[in-house]
Protein backbone atom coordinates (compact mmCIF):
# COMPACT_ATOMS: atom_id res chain seq x y z
CA UNK A 1 0.00 0.00 0.00
CA UNK A 2 1.41 3.43 -1.23
CA UNK A 3 0.90 6.26 1.43
CA UNK A 4 -1.66 8.16 -0.29
CA UNK A 5 -2.48 10.25 2.66
CA UNK A 6 -3.14 14.05 3.70
CA UNK A 7 -2.61 15.35 6.84
CA UNK A 8 -2.61 11.69 8.16
CA UNK A 9 -5.94 10.77 5.99
CA UNK A 10 -6.58 9.06 2.61
CA UNK A 11 -7.21 10.93 -0.48
CA UNK A 12 -10.34 10.51 -1.84
CA UNK A 13 -11.23 9.71 -5.54
CA UNK A 14 -14.41 9.68 -7.07
CA UNK A 15 -15.37 7.52 -9.78
CA UNK A 16 -18.11 8.93 -12.27
CA UNK A 17 -19.34 5.71 -14.58
CA UNK A 18 -22.38 4.38 -15.38
CA UNK A 19 -20.90 1.06 -15.73
CA UNK A 20 -20.72 -1.10 -12.24
CA UNK A 21 -18.42 -3.24 -13.29
CA UNK A 22 -15.95 -0.48 -14.40
CA UNK A 23 -16.39 1.08 -11.20
CA UNK A 24 -16.27 -1.91 -9.10
CA UNK A 25 -12.62 -2.76 -10.80
CA UNK A 26 -11.33 0.38 -10.69
CA UNK A 27 -12.19 1.18 -7.28
CA UNK A 28 -10.33 -2.18 -6.18
CA UNK A 29 -7.26 -1.35 -7.77
CA UNK A 30 -7.50 1.93 -6.39
CA UNK A 31 -8.55 1.06 -2.75
CA UNK A 32 -5.03 -1.52 -2.70
CA UNK A 33 -3.04 1.67 -3.33
CA UNK A 34 -4.35 3.37 0.13
CA UNK A 35 -7.41 5.99 -1.32
CA UNK A 36 -10.74 6.21 -0.01
CA UNK A 37 -13.26 5.39 -2.82
CA UNK A 38 -16.79 7.34 -3.74
CA UNK A 39 -18.54 6.07 -6.71
CA UNK A 40 -21.57 8.15 -8.60
CA UNK A 41 -22.82 6.44 -11.73
CA UNK A 42 -24.49 9.52 -13.22
CA UNK A 43 -23.93 12.86 -13.26
CA UNK A 44 -26.53 13.90 -10.74
CA UNK A 45 -24.81 11.67 -8.26
CA UNK A 46 -21.58 13.16 -9.05
CA UNK A 47 -22.96 16.19 -7.97
CA UNK A 48 -23.89 14.97 -4.59
CA UNK A 49 -20.87 13.35 -3.75
CA UNK A 50 -18.78 16.62 -4.52
CA UNK A 51 -19.97 17.45 -0.79
CA UNK A 52 -17.70 15.13 0.55
CA UNK A 53 -14.63 16.73 -0.97
CA UNK A 54 -12.92 14.30 -3.07
CA UNK A 55 -9.01 15.30 -4.04
CA UNK A 56 -9.28 14.18 -7.17
CA UNK A 57 -12.21 13.20 -9.93
CA UNK A 58 -11.84 10.17 -12.56
CA UNK A 59 -15.09 11.18 -14.93
CA UNK A 60 -16.58 8.72 -18.08
CA UNK A 61 -17.48 11.06 -20.73
CA UNK A 62 -20.26 9.27 -21.72
CA UNK A 63 -23.23 9.58 -18.89
CA UNK A 64 -26.49 8.54 -18.62
CA UNK A 65 -27.85 12.07 -17.70
CA UNK A 66 -25.27 14.72 -18.61
CA UNK A 67 -21.97 15.04 -21.33
CA UNK A 68 -19.11 14.22 -19.61
CA UNK A 69 -17.98 17.98 -21.00
CA UNK A 70 -20.80 19.64 -19.06
CA UNK A 71 -20.36 17.63 -15.82
CA UNK A 72 -16.59 18.73 -15.64
CA UNK A 73 -17.57 22.51 -15.46
CA UNK A 74 -20.46 21.67 -12.90
CA UNK A 75 -17.81 19.49 -10.81
CA UNK A 76 -15.08 22.14 -10.98
CA UNK A 77 -16.87 25.10 -9.95
CA UNK A 78 -18.85 22.84 -6.87
CA UNK A 79 -15.69 22.38 -6.00
CA UNK A 80 -14.55 25.90 -5.08
CA UNK A 81 -11.46 24.40 -6.43
CA UNK A 82 -10.43 25.38 -10.06
CA UNK A 83 -7.74 23.55 -9.68
CA UNK A 84 -9.18 19.96 -8.34
CA UNK A 85 -7.61 17.61 -10.87
CA UNK A 86 -10.48 15.83 -12.80
CA UNK A 87 -9.49 13.04 -15.00
CA UNK A 88 -11.12 11.97 -18.22
CA UNK A 89 -11.84 8.35 -18.46
CA UNK A 90 -13.35 7.20 -21.74
CA UNK A 91 -12.81 4.17 -24.46
CA UNK A 92 -13.96 6.36 -27.17
CA UNK A 93 -11.28 8.83 -27.54
CA UNK A 94 -8.04 8.31 -29.20
CA UNK A 95 -5.23 9.68 -26.90
CA UNK A 96 -2.12 8.67 -29.93
CA UNK A 97 -4.54 10.35 -32.50
CA UNK A 98 -4.16 13.82 -31.06
CA UNK A 99 -8.06 14.03 -30.29
CA UNK A 100 -7.46 15.19 -26.77
CA UNK A 101 -8.11 18.66 -25.90
CA UNK A 102 -6.69 20.07 -22.98
CA UNK A 103 -9.05 23.19 -23.43
CA UNK A 104 -11.64 20.22 -22.10
CA UNK A 105 -11.56 21.12 -18.93
CA UNK A 106 -10.11 17.47 -17.99
CA UNK A 107 -6.34 17.38 -16.43
CA UNK A 108 -5.52 14.76 -18.42
CA UNK A 109 -7.31 11.96 -19.90
CA UNK A 110 -7.34 7.97 -19.61
CA UNK A 111 -8.39 5.64 -21.63
CA UNK A 112 -10.39 2.57 -21.14
CA UNK A 113 -9.48 0.10 -20.91
CA UNK A 114 -6.84 0.84 -17.88
CA UNK A 115 -3.77 -1.14 -16.94
CA UNK A 116 -3.58 -0.76 -13.33
CA UNK A 117 0.17 0.91 -13.07
CA UNK A 118 -1.43 3.10 -15.59
CA UNK A 119 -4.27 4.59 -13.74
CA UNK A 120 -2.20 4.28 -10.41
CA UNK A 121 0.75 6.66 -11.98
CA UNK A 122 -1.62 8.87 -13.56
CA UNK A 123 -3.77 9.37 -10.09
CA UNK A 124 -0.87 9.70 -8.40
CA UNK A 125 1.00 12.37 -10.91
CA UNK A 126 -2.64 14.22 -10.72
CA UNK A 127 -2.74 14.71 -6.92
Amino acid sequence: MENNKAGGFPKKILIVDDNPALRRITRKILEQAGYLVLEAPDGATAVVKMKENPDLVLQDLILPDITGYDLVHKLRSLSGNPLLPILAFSGFMDIQGGTWDTSSGFNALLTKPVQAADLLETVKMNL
